[in-house]
């Protein structure tokens, strides 16, 4: 299948963060895309083709730590700053297999990751459908799993045009926090989900998500559930596994640690509002529902008491925005960003 344009046509938006190839002439931009269409068109049908036998990214991608989504400010549990401590940092309990599969590889690399490189990538609009949502396990599990499918639909095309690993998450949705175990270790943080990238998976007790607080609120989890996938995507394109090695050298709860943390959440914040954005276009959000989840951002993130390890609740929602209204890849790399615009 070859690579699809991104959402939002016919043009991206014009980016506000990086202008180095921004002046192009219209008539030179839409040569530009012919070429890169053409071209990845035969890398993608190779990809698609050696997909299912080669890119197993859990075969060489080494355990690291889990990635959560916080809560809403006004939630009645107290952030606990030991535990989600605990949470972010680095588990190395297994030596990663030093066989890696034929295929693309991902590369360990943060702001000059292959991820980033092509400013025309984004996530394509794609129709999706969902299940209607229970606040059983059963009924949010095959909520979830169908969310993941339609999040690989438009993730697909940008790790495959990128010549990185493709994969899709696994996904558990446990009723309790406390039964949800994993090789990255049980949550009894204040989080809403997390992902596991010793596993690829992602993690969605009932009892976390505020099944109570939000009802029968669709979009507000599924932005929960394409932040976590937003970390998955970080994990096998080999953002996690250099990030991960940055921050153990610097300390995980040191100044520069937690900065690195942020820049990882946010970005994966910036991934969410892509999904969100071309999922209005797509028509499965209507506008309401987009402004809806909007505000719910900026209700989240590192509040006081908190570990510094998310970002503001300012930054949380602009980068959510950031991927919405740009839908661009490297309009979400957080890891060129000064200090300031990930504080």
């Amino acid at each position: 299948m070859p690579y699809q344009r991104p959402g939002y046509p016919p043009r991206p938006y014009r980016p506000r963060r990086r202008s180095s190839g921004v002046g192009l002439s219209a008539l030179l931009g839409v040569l530009t895309v012919i070429v890169v269409v053409v071209g990845l068109f035969v890398s993608s049908a190779i990809s698609a083709d050696n997909e299912k036998k080669h890119n197993r990214p859990s075969a060489y991608t080494p355990p690291t730590p889990s990635y959560t989504y916080t809560p809403p400010t006004s939630s009645t549990s107290s952030p606990s700053p030991t535990s989600r401590a605990a949470a972010a940092t680095t588990s190395r309990a297994a030596a990663p297999t030093t066989t890696k599969p034929a295929g693309p590889q991902p590369v360990a690399k943060t702001g000059d990751n292959p991820l980033f490189r092509d400013s025309d990538a984004g996530v394509i609009n794609a129709e999706c459908s969902y299940p209607a949502w229970s606040a059983t396990v059963d009924g949010a599990t095959r909520f979830f799993q169908a969310a993941a499918a339609c999040l690989d639909k438009k993730w697909r095309p940008v790790l495959q045009g990128a010549n990185l690993p493709y994969s899709s998450p696994a996904v558990s949705v446990p009723a309790r926090g406390a039964d949800a175990a994993s090789p990255c270790g049980s949550g009894s943080a204040n989080w809403a989900a997390f992902y596991c990238s010793a596993n690829h998976t992602i993690y969605l007790p009932l009892d976390k998500i505020q099944i109570e607080r939000y009802g029968n609120d669709t979009v507000i989890y599924l932005t929960v559930f394409a932040h976590e996938y937003g970390h998955h995507v970080q994990a096998i394109s080999g953002i996690t596994q250099a990030m991960s090695s940055q921050r153990s050298d610097a300390g995980a709860r040191s100044a520069l640690g937690l900065e690195l943390s942020r820049r990882m959440e946010l970005e994966a914040q910036c991934f969410a509002g892509m999904y969100v954005g071309t999922s209005v276009v797509d028509g499965a959000f209507d506008k309401a529902e987009q402004s809806r989840t909007t505000a719910d951002q900026y209700g989240r993130g590192d509040k006081s008491g908190d570990a510094r390890d998310h970002g503001t609740t300012q930054h949380y929602g602009a980068w959510f925005e950031q991927g919405q209204n740009y839908d661009r890849t490297f309009q979400c790399n957080t890891w060129n960003m000064s200090s300031d615009e990930v504080s």
